[in-house]
């Protein structure tokens, strides 16, 4: 599949050595998760991420033709086993997750421009799995295309319409149509 690299990034992509980095941003009830696989803090589109070191893992990425949905899985290690009810608190299901691939200048430690958006989609699933004095958490999380696969549910009744826009007139008299009779030309 073809991809649109900003000049710098393919550039970077063909030189002798590089130095790639993976970028996670997850949404929370309590603000965004940002880190990155690195150490220190680093500054990509006006906000800071913390470096993790290892970000000890995220799944394979896969895409496929068919246009169905596919999951990815970002995986957290050595968090204190006591925040992990303020994890489970505010990692929800539904918010917005980003993985990037980044290529960092060696010489500088500066980020070459515009990162490669890798998987964007939504939190699915927490798996939280206890140690002794730290956890690791993983979140499962689903591509957009998920929400092709997910039915709307809607009826053509005036109920329905309120919860959709309230005090719209548009189904309130279908119900006395259906014992209606229409004489069309004559008496």
């Amino acid at each position: 599949m073809a991809r649109d690299l900003h000049s710098d990034f393919n550039t970077a992509v063909q030189a002798d050595e590089i130095h790639p980095i993976l970028i996670v941003k997850i949404n929370t009830a309590g603000g965004d998760v940002r880190v990155w696989t690195g150490l220190g803090d680093l500054t990509f589109d006006s906000e800071t991420y913390t470096g993790t070191g290892d970000l000890a893992g995220v799944s394979e990425i896969q895409e496929k033709s068919d246009l169905s949905a596919t999951g990815l899985s970002f995986s957290l290690s050595g968090i204190p086993s006591a925040t992990i009810s303020t994890a489970l608190g505010q990692i929800e299901q539904g918010r917005a997750c980003i993985l990037w691939l980044g290529l960092l200048n060696i010489t500088t430690g500066a980020i070459i421009n515009n990162p490669y958006e890798l998987f964007s989609g939504f939190t699915d699933v927490t798996v939280i799995s206890e140690g002794g004095d730290s956890s690791t958490i993983a979140i499962n999380a689903e591509n957009r295309m998920i929400s092709l696969e997910r039915a709307k549910v809607r009826r053509y009744t005036d109920e329905d319409q309120q919860n959709e826009v309230s005090g719209d007139k548009g189904f309130e008299f279908v119900p006395g149509l259906q014992d209606k009779i229409v004489t069309f030309g004559g008496s």
